[in-house]
């Protein structure tokens, strides 16, 4: 009985750390680092903004993706 209530007590303590731990205050400004595409976990992201940059490039236009800039690829 007393080992049961131990581990019991154990699991509780365990699974509380572990949901009190996932919460984080997030501060206006800090949002504009976890909005960045590179935190993406897939690989595809990465290769079609270097495609997108690349055919920016080679037509001197932007494609209403919110970029600014010339099309040297200077950027």
């Amino acid at each position: 009985m007393k080992r049961a209530a131990l581990l019991l007590l154990t699991v509780g303590l365990l699974a509380a750390g572990s949901i009190l731990s996932g919460c984080a205050t997030v501060r206006p400004y800090e949002k504009e680092r976890l909005a960045d595409p590179i935190m993406s976990f897939r690989e595809e992201t990465r290769e079609a903004t270097r495609e997108l940059h690349w055919i920016e490039a080679r037509e001197g236009s932007n494609g209403g993706t919110g970029v600014s800039g010339g099309g040297c690829a200077c950027n």
